[in-house]
C-alpha cells in the first residue's frame, strides 16, 4: 500500500501520542465519545486539537499522520492508554469494581515516577462475559482523516494489556479473559479497517513480556499464548488494511520497570 520506490524514500510518519495544548482542558471521561460530540465545548477543543496535529504533521512533511491520540484524557502517566478501552467494552464494572493494580515496579516506593503512576491506575473488574461496547474507533478516525489529506493511522493498546490490567470476577481464569477482549476488539477493528483506514497500530503486544508477566492464578503465560492472543485479534485484518506493531519496551519515564 505504501511502497518505497527508487525515487521516493519508505514513508514518515510518528508514533501516535502528542502533548496537549495547554487550552484543551475537557476531558472524555466515561462518555461515548459520539455522545461526548454533542457537548459544545468538548467538541470545540477536540475538534481544533485534532486539526492542529494534523496540520502541524502534515506542515512537516510526514507522509502518515495521527490524531495524536487526542481521545485521551488529561490524567497521570498516561492512563487513558489503558482506561479509554476498559472502560468501553461489556462487562468490566464501574465505580463499585474497582481493581488496584499491584504497586512495586522495579522496587518503587513514595516519590518514585512510577510508583505514582501506578499509585493512581485505578481500573475497573470483570463483572460478565465481554462484549463489543462503544469504543468508537471508527467515528475517531473519521474526524481526523476528514481534516487530513494524508492517510490517517489510528493506534490502539493490545488486549493482553488490557486483560493483565483488570480484575477478574467472572471467567474461570485470565487466559478466557483476554481471548473475549481480543475477540471484541477484533470486531471494532474490522468495522475501522472495512471504514477505510488504511493503517491499524497495534502498540505493546506483549510477546516480549513472555518470560516476565505473571498475574494471579494464571501462572506465567509462554510466547505461544501471546502469539495466539495477538494473531487472533488482527485475523482477517490484513486483507483489508495494514497492520502494524508498535513497542516501547525500556525503560518508562527513565525508570526500570522490574528489578
Amino acid at each position: 500500500m505504501f511502497k518505497a520506490t527508487k525515487d521516493k524514500k519508505l514513508p514518515a510518519t510518528i508514533t501516535g501520542s502528542l502533548p496537549r495544548p495547554i487550552w484543551y482542558t475537557e476531558n472524555l471521561g466515561h462518555r461515548p465519545f459520539r455522545d461526548a460530540l454533542g457537548d459544545t465545548r468538548f467538541r470545540e477543543q477536540y475538534v481544533d486539537a485534532v486539526g492542529a496535529y494534523v496540520r502541524d504533521q502534515e506542515r512537516a512533511g510526514l507522509d502518515i499522520v495521527t490524531d495524536g491520540d487526542c481521545r485521551f484524557d488529561m490524567d497521570v502517566g498516561g492512563l487513558s492508554w489503558f482506561q479509554y478501552p476498559a472502560r468501553r467494552f461489556k462487562g468490566l464494572g464501574g465505580a463499585d469494581y474497582y481493581y488496584k493494580v499491584k504497586k512495586g515496579y522495579g522496587g518503587t516506593t513514595k516519590g518514585d515516577i512510577l510508583f505514582e503512576v501506578f499509585e493512581s491506575r485505578v481500573m475497573p473488574r470483570c463483572v460478565g462475559k465481554i462484549e463489543r461496547g462503544p469504543l468508537h474507533y471508527t467515528y475517531l478516525w473519521k474526524v481526523a482523516q476528514g481534516m487530513a489529506t494524508r492517510p490517517v493511522k489510528f493506534g490502539t493498546i493490545t488486549p493482553e494489556l488490557i486483560g493483565l490490567s483488570i480484575g477478574n470476577d467472572f471467567y474461570p481464569s485470565h487466559k478466557e479473559l483476554l481471548y473475549d477482549i481480543s475477540n471484541a476488539m477484533r470486531e471494532e477493528l474490522i468495522e475501522l479497517a472495512q471504514a477505510g483506514c488504511q493503517i491499524i497500530q497495534m502498540e505493546e503486544p506483549n510477546i516480549h513480556l513472555a518470560s516476565l508477566q505473571r498475574h494471579g492464578e494464571t501462572g506465567q503465560f509462554d510466547l505461544d499464548f501471546y502469539v495466539g492472543v495477538f494473531n487472533n485479534t488482527v485475523r482477517g485484518l490484513r486483507d483489508l488494511t495494514e497492520v502494524w506493531c508498535h513497542t516501547c519496551w525500556g525503560n518508562p519515564a527513565q525508570q526500570r520497570l522490574f528489578a
